[in-house]
């Protein structure tokens, strides 16, 4: 209590400091934005301090304790980081099992940017554990998170907006993978176009401040530079644009085999390996450490590899190898509760993919093809830019990595053609095909993604007006006064919906007389009737009420051909449920 107290206090001085200032509200986001950059620069710093030690006791330490000679343990070490993050998952298991970029997109499009500060500390440990000991993910995924997680308790702590929540939300990610890359454009764009989704003003200055902070950071503490140095690149013919373009395809297919496996390994881990879930790691990093004992360059998530492919220094058969490697020990880590990002295997796998195509191009043709490294640069970009569904992001993420501005011509090719070809097969991202797996519609916005959890026959009325499609008219004429709605439902002799007719279809009628005898309910209804099922998601009605103007549809329970009228659905009900729905989730984040 006194620690919340204390908390408070800090947070009205500063307010009443900001008010004696006159701040106002843009200058105040422009110092969030720098909070934010430090903070999170702090945190990811400790990140990698992290990272360094695991990888210190896991490759050092640990072998030491079975003698030099005892190769055999190489497979067991990844195994042992694995049974390390039993105890987090087995106490935290939400928090300790929750993706890493899917979760922030979550969060940002269905909890108004409202993540947990301390879901940052338990991804560092678990990272840490997982990539120190060997397992093949990467580094910047968890870092979103972390980045993600800080920035949200800063907006948390200075009681923002949920609007502007969502804009921290991006902040922290983008000054994450700005850290970690030491790319402030990269972060900007992956924070816009995969985070946010869009781009604004009000949004851009924040995430690029946050940015900026955070890449001063990483120099100030980490002065590595760029992360890949390659050997210098020019295109030599432009008859090499054609060649880029099929590499292009060629990572767009193998993006879309890497994402099927990694969907495919998580779902056999959670339904068919019969274990607790906190060992599963454990087995994933046992497969994992298998691999690694023949092809070690999966290990991890070191660069080394990415460097001796682009500079030539693997025969082609032996890259397509580790390219299939690669996609299984990612799958084997991610897929069984590992900690980890997917960035960094996409560079791998793209880096391999295009050395060896360029390999390959080089001895088919040689006066054309004289270099191979930069094909391995290009095949990075494109793998990342079809995983992530982010080309603009991945073109300038590897421009910032490898200051190889000559690669972009062939880089915008080979991107864009790899990015339409994974879009066209599978329709999302890694990230969004995640979360489209759980439910939940990204791009349908916030309010889609949490009535897509909802069901018609959560709030269905069971009372409607049905009447025999062989009544009268006076008789439809008076059940349309009598009740207060405005629609009445017609069913035929086995009582299957015929259609609807409105009070506005009766007013042309209203001061004829006579009609009675002549006119029957069929001849009045509309029989282009619009109904919705019982198992129906509240998300799909909403679309259904958006195409016509009607304040209420009937449920219909179909079966066997049969349209059973069970109810009737409102406009009004469907936002009153949203609105209760809002409600819960606000309630439990506080």
């Amino acid at each position: 209590m006194s620690e919340y107290f204390l908390i408070r206090q800090c947070r009205n001085l500063l307010f009443s400091f900001f008010r004696h200032l006159r701040v106002s509200d843009q200058t105040f986001l422009i110092i969030l934005a720098v909070v934010i950059g430090v903070v999170v620069g702090g945190g990811c710093f400790v990140f990698e301090r992290l990272l360094h030690y695991a990888s210190v006791f896991f490759v050092t330490i640990v072998p030491t304790w079975f003698g030099s000679s005892s190769v055999w343990i190489v497979p067991l070490i990844p195994a042992l980081g694995g049974l390390l993050l039993a105890p987090f998952i087995y106490f935290f298991p939400k928090e300790a099992t929750a993706d890493g970029v899917p979760s922030t997109m979550e969060a940002v499009a269905l909890k108004n940017g409202f993540v947990r500060w301390t879901n940052g500390i338990l991804r560092m440990v678990m990272s840490a554990l997982t990539l120190g000991s060997g397992g093949s993910a990467g580094s910047e995924g968890p870092i979103i998170q972390i980045g993600s997680a800080l920035a949200s308790g800063v907006g948390q702590f200075f009681r923002v907006s949920g609007e502007r929540q969502r804009v921290v939300v991006a902040c922290g990610a983008a000054a994450g993978l700005a850290f970690i890359f030491n790319a402030p454009i990269a972060g900007v764009l992956f924070a816009l176009e995969v985070i946010l989704g869009e781009f604004n003003v009000h949004s851009f200055s924040p995430i690029v401040i946050s940015s900026v902070v955070a890449t001063a950071f990483a120099r100030a503490f980490l002065p590595h530079g760029a992360m890949l140095h390659v050997p210098p690149y020019e295109l030599f013919s432009p008859a090499e644009i054609l060649l880029y373009a099929i590499m292009g395809i060629l990572a767009g297919l193998t993006s879309v085999a890497f994402t099927q496996f990694m969907h495919l390994s998580e779902g056999v881990f959670h339904r068919h390996v019969k274990l607790p879930t906190a060992l599963k790691p454990a087995i994933g990093g046992l497969f994992v450490g298998i691999i690694g004992f023949y092809l070690p360059e999966v290990f991890g998530y070191s660069y080394a590899p990415i460097t001796q492919a682009i500079k030539g220094n693997f025969l082609p058969g032996f890259l397509f190898i580790l390219v299939a490697a690669k996609i299984i020990a990612t799958g084997f880590t991610l897929g069984s509760g590992g900690s980890g990002g997917i960035l960094c295997p996409a560079l791998f796998l793209g880096a391999m993919l295009g050395s060896a195509c360029g390999s390959i191009f080089h001895q088919w043709l040689p006066q054309i093809v004289p270099a191979t490294g930069g094909y391995g640069i290009v095949g990075m970009g494109a793998m990342l830019g079809a995983v992530v569904q982010a080309p603009m992001t991945a073109i300038i993420m590897v421009f910032e990595l490898t200051n190889a501005y000559t690669v972009i011509l062939p880089m915008m090719t080979a991107c864009i053609l790899a990015t339409l070809v994974q879009k066209s097969i599978l329709r999302g991202s890694i990230y969004t095909l995640s979360l489209t797996h759980k439910g939940i519609d990204i791009q349908a916005g916030r309010e889609m993604g949490i009535l897509s959890n909802l069901h018609v026959k959560d709030i269905m009325e069971a009372g409607c007006v049905q009447v025999p499609s062989t009544t009268p008219y006076q008789e439809v004429m008076q059940r349309c006064l009598n009740h207060p709605g405005n629609y009445i439902y017609i069913v035929d002799e086995k009582e299957d919906l015929e259609g609807v007719i409105s009070f506005s279809d009766l007013k042309e009628f209203i001061f004829e007389d006579g009609l009675n005898g002549l006119i029957l309910a069929k001849d009045l209804i509309n029989p282009d009737i619009i109904y919705v099922t019982p198992e129906e998601s509240l998300a799909s009605s909403l679309n259904k009420f958006s195409f016509i103007d009607m304040e209420q549809l009937p449920v219909v329970e179909r079966n066997n051909g049969s349209r059973k009228v069970k109810g009737i659905i409102t406009r009004n009900q469907l936002m009153k449920a949203y609105r209760q729905e809002m409600l819960k989730r606000v309630l439990i984040r506080n």
